[in-house]
């Protein structure tokens, strides 16, 4: 059976999920159809102000929690298929919950059994590995729980301790080690950095990143500084980058994160911000930058601030990585033209339905006619963008933009784009200049 969804297909599916808790007078209404798809491979960052109802949907992905209405989707690698959630009777409910790492913010260890015990208990449940301890033991030691220290000096391992002899963080750490030893291909993760030190939040977060998939050896290096810096940026030890890497040969992992800990945000593929009940933003990281950076290049909004930009880029994504191929029904300010269609035609008028244009995928061609010929003005790809001059002139267009082959298009509408032109004048006034020469 296929351990992934097909090509393009998310591993987690959620539809129109509402939630509520008590009956009659005491019912209280916590979540409003929710709809969210999670990639393979994806690392997904939920935030939101305390009581939005992040946990409360975090349990019911896992079936820790009855689905009441909508309906949640859970790809099952044994069966090859979609496991659905509403309606699920509790023994299979067991069932889906094998197939999910869970890290809570209450460590939920047993108390009489060692660090590496817990772990190991854990481990037994599903896990084939010819040398269990060592396995469980390489995971606690990258955690720094063993025999070394960040700098890689000898230190006492914590590994035999019971919790009760362990600090909050240290508990975290057995957790999150109790909950990747079988590598699930799903974690669902209630604030796991909320009690760890920023170097611990970070290897952390390393290694579920290196759990979805190979990362190059530039990006794992680049969690490293030297030993002697003061700097209070968080660091993995030297040490750690080999044993990262032996830990997590096996990929493949997709990870929904429930925190506030600013420290990692950047370090997400993907952020969804929850607001009383309700997902109200879907921000693929790559993308947001990818369109920020498009934006800076206009002189429209390169002059405003850039919070600023960055609300209108979050106007504008669908929710997906701008390398990959937006599929229909995704939300978002992004527009498809196959290979020959007009965009943009020379002489149309600008009205309210006028549009600036940015490219996300494909190419564009600019053509220009005169006196019955045809001129090949420039062929521009993906980050460039176009149709901002008639926007600022309030003239016709000037020129014909055609695609030359499947094109995706991210588009500010004119309202937006004369909104921020106001702001930006005295700096577009100088650019007009050049343009009216």
């Amino acid at each position: 059976m296929s351990q992934s969804p097909p090509p393009g297909l998310p591993v987690l599916r959620i539809r129109g999920v509402n939630h509520h808790f008590g009956e009659g007078e005491t019912k209280s209404h916590v979540l409003f159809d929710n709809h969210l798809e999670v990639m393979p491979g994806e690392l997904v960052i939920m935030s939101g102000p305390s009581g939005s109802g992040k946990t409360t949907l975090l349990t019911l992905i896992g079936g820790l929690r009855k689905l009441q209405d909508g309906q949640i989707e859970v790809w099952h690698p044994d069966v090859g298929d979609y496991i659905k959630l509403l309606g699920l009777p509790e023994e299979q409910l067991v069932e889906v919950r094998k197939l999910i790492g869970f890290i809570f913010q209450r460590h939920n260890l047993f108390d009489s059994l060692t660090a590496l015990q817990n772990v190991r208990m854990a481990q037994r449940l599903k896990s084939k590995s010819s040398d269990p301890d060592a396995e469980a033991l390489e995971l606690l030691t990258y955690l720094l729980l063993g025999d070394r220290d960040l700098n890689g000096q000898t230190q006492k391992p914590r590994v035999l301790y019971k919790p009760a002899a362990l600090s909050g963080g240290q508990r975290q750490r057995v957790a999150v080690a109790r909950a990747l030893i079988n590598r699930p291909k799903l974690v669902l993760a209630d604030e796991p950095t909320a009690a760890l030190d920023a170097n611990t939040g970070l290897a952390v977060v390393a290694l579920l990143r290196s759990l979805a998939r190979v990362r190059p050896d530039a990006e794992l290096d680049a969690l490293v500084r030297a030993g002697e810096e003061t700097s209070d940026a968080p660091r993995l030890g030297e040490w750690q980058i080999p044993l990262l890497k032996k830990i997590t040969q096996e990929t493949g992992t997709t990870s929904l994160i429930v925190t506030h800990d600013a420290r990692i945000m950047n370090l997400a593929d993907r952020i969804v911000n929850m607001e009383r009940g309700r997902i109200q933003s879907n921000v693929v990281v790559a993308e947001r930058l990818f369109v920020r950076e498009g934006l800076r290049q206009s002189p429209v909004f390169a002059a405003i601030l850039p919070e600023e930009q960055q609300k209108i880029a979050d106007q504008m994504l669908v929710g997906v990585h701008p390398d990959q191929t937006v599929r229909e029904m995704q939300p978002g300010r992004v527009e498809v033209f196959e290979p020959g269609s007009v965009i943009v035609r020379q002489g149309e008028a600008v009205d309210e339905h006028s549009k600036f244009y940015l490219i996300r995928r494909g190419t564009v061609e600019v053509l220009r006619e005169q006196e019955g010929h045809t001129e090949k003005l420039d062929a521009m790809g993906p980050g460039r963008y176009f149709g901002e001059v008639a926007l600022l002139m309030n003239q016709p267009r000037n020129a014909t933009v055609r695609a030359v082959d499947r094109v995706e298009v991210y588009t500010v509408d004119r309202e937006t784009f004369d909104r921020f032109r106001d702001v930006s004048r005295p700096f577009i006034d100088r650019i007009l200049v050049n343009f009216q020469r």
